[in-house]
C-alpha cells in the first residue's frame, strides 16, 4: 500500500541550500568555480600522472618550445626551462604547493581570527579598545607588507612565508568576526539565552556560530586569492619557497633570465596564477552575492 501523507508539508531549503540556489543563478560566478575545481583536479592528480620528477634535468633536452611549436617535442608537451625541467610537470608541482599552502594558510588564519574576533565582539573597556585599535592599524597596512616585515625576523622558507601571510590575514577575520559577533549580541535571541543562563562559549558555539559560517565561507574564499598572489610573490623574491621547490612565484622568477628567448617559461606559471586568483575572486563574489540576496529575502 503505498504512503500517503495527510498534510502537505513545505519544504523549506536551509541557509546553506538557499545560498547555493542563489549562485547557481549567476554564470560567471559557476564558470569561476569550474575553472577552480579544475585547478584542484590539477593539483592532486597531475603531480601523480606525469612522468617526469620537477627536480630532474634533461641536459640533452633544454629549452625546448611547447609541442605546438614547429620545434616542440611530443615528450615534453609544455617544453622546458633552461636546466631541461618539464614544465607540465613543474606546474602541476608549483599549482599544488601554491594553491594548497594559499588553502592551509587561510584555514590556520581564520581559525584564529574567529578566536580574537569572538573575544574582540564579546569584551568591553580596555581589552576590547586596544584590540579594536590594533585591528584598525592592521587593517590598513598591506599583507604582503606585513608577511614581509615578519619574514624579516623569521627567516626564509615557505613555511616561515606561510606562517607570515596567515599573520597578516588574522585581523581580516577578526574584523569580520568582532562586527557580527556585536551586531548578534544586541537580538533578542541571545538576550533569550543570556536569561536561560548560557555562557559565553555556548552562545558562540550554538547561536552565533551556525549563523556566521556563510560570512567566514565567502571572506575565507576571497582571503585564498591574497594568499596565492602574497606566497607567489614572496617565491618571486626569493623570501618564501627557495629555487630548488617548483613553485609558481619561484618558476617566474627562475625564467627570468631567458625571458626573451623562452616566453613560455614565465608566461605557463603566470597564467597559472592569474586563472587562479580570477576565479577564486569570481567564487567570493557570487558568494558574496548570493549570501546578500538571500538575507534581503
Amino acid at each position: 500500500m503505498p504512503d500517503t501523507s495527510l498534510y502537505e508539508e513545505e519544504h523549506y531549503p536551509t541557509p546553506l541550500q538557499a545560498t547555493w540556489s542563489e549562485f547557481r543563478q549567476r554564470h560567471v560566478a559557476v564558470a569561476g568555480l569550474g575553472i577552480l575545481i579544475f585547478f584542484i583536479i590539477m593539483a592532486i592528480l597531475g603531480p601523480l600522472l606525469t612522468p617526469f620528477e620537477p627536480t630532474t634535468q634533461h641536459t640533452d633536452a633544454v629549452l625546448i618550445p611547447p609541442a605546438w611549436n614547429d620545434n616542440g617535442s611530443i615528450l615534453h608537451i609544455l617544453g622546458t626551462d633552461a636546466l631541461g625541467r618539464d614544465m607540465l610537470t613543474r606546474l602541476f608541482y608549483g599549482t599544488q604547493i601554491t594553491l594548497f599552502s594559499s588553502i592551509i594558510t587561510v584555514l590556520v588564519a581564520l581559525c584564529f581570527g574567529v578566536i580574537l574576533g569572538v573575544i574582540a565582539g564579546m569584551s568591553a573597556g580596555l581589552r576590547s579598545s586596544f584590540i579594536n585599535h590594533v585591528l584598525d592599524i592592521l587593517m590598513l597596512t598591506p599583507t604582503l607588507l606585513i608577511a614581509i616585515i615578519i619574514m624579516a625576523m623569521l627567516g626564509t622558507g615557505l613555511t616561515n612565508a606561510m606562517l607570515a601571510i596567515g599573520l597578516a590575514l588574522i585581523p581580516r577575520f577578526v574584523h569580520v568576526t568582532r562586527d557580527f559577533v556585536r551586531q548578534e549580541m544586541s537580538k533578542d535571541y541571545i538576550l533569550t539565552a543570556k536569561l536561560d543562563g548560557a555562557t559565553s562559549s555556548a552562545l558562540f558555539i550554538y547561536n552565533i556560530l551556525p549563523n556566521m559560517v556563510e560570512r567566514l565561507i565567502v571572506q575565507g574564499t576571497l582571503a585564498i586569492s591574497i594568499a596565492i598572489l602574497d606566497i607567489s610573490a614572496l617565491g618571486f623574491l626569493n623570501l618564501g619557497a627557495q629555487s630548488l621547490m617548483p613553485e609558481l612565484g619561484v618558476m617566474i622568477a627562475d625564467a627570468l633570465s631567458t625571458a626573451y628567448i623562452a616566453p613560455w617559461n614565465i608566461l605557463l606559471p603566470g597564467l597559472a596564477i592569474f586563472l587562479m586568483v580570477l576565479s577564486v575572486n569570481i567564487v567570493g563574489d557570487g558568494l558574496r552575492s548570493a549570501h546578500r540576496n538571500r538575507m534581503s529575502h
